[in-house]
């Protein structure tokens, strides 16, 4: 699938639902899996898959969120506990990752409506998205401040 003509990322996000629903349930799969949620073992890697069209591959991480974190969720407003920080991972081993493609697809896994909840850090080559969900994985709005230094954390 060639989505490269494609400018923005609202017009990625809607060709990959039509196109790539398959690999987009996939990825949602991952994102449930208990497999998905962080360990502290040397071992451990997060799962990935393989996106369709090229080298590029995205990894999830599901990471329990800290009291310190809830009580900061809740106090910018927010109306839903955090239970957990999703990061989103897409690489390219020959490449920089085009960032209207990388938004694209995580557009296309978050709903339209709470894609603000969704922030990106910054990483080099790849792109890294991470956002915070409640118990349902329904994305909480959450202030960008709280996620300052997160690659040196990650």
């Amino acid at each position: 699938m060639n989505i490269n003509h494609l400018n923005t990322p609202p017009a990625v996000a809607a060709t990959l639902r039509t196109r790539e629903a398959g690999t987009l349930r996939d990825l949602h799969s991952i994102l449930h899996h208990p497999r998905s949620l962080a360990r502290p073992t040397a071992n451990w890697r997060p799962p990935s898959k393989a996106l369709p069209g090229g080298d590029l591959t995205m990894t999830l991480t599901r990471r329990r969120v800290g009291e310190r974190a809830k009580a900061r969720v809740l106090g910018y407003g927010g109306e839903r506990e955090p239970v957990y920080l999703i990061t989103l991972r897409i690489t390219d081993p020959h490449r920089t990752i085009d960032p209207v493609l990388a938004e694209g697809w995580v557009r296309a896994l978050v709903d339209d409506e709470l894609i603000d909840s969704v922030h990106e850090v910054p990483s080099g080559h790849a792109a890294t998205f991470v956002w915070l969900v409640d118990r349902h994985f329904v994305p909480v709005p959450s202030p960008a401040s709280l996620f300052i230094g997160f690659t040196q954390a990650a």
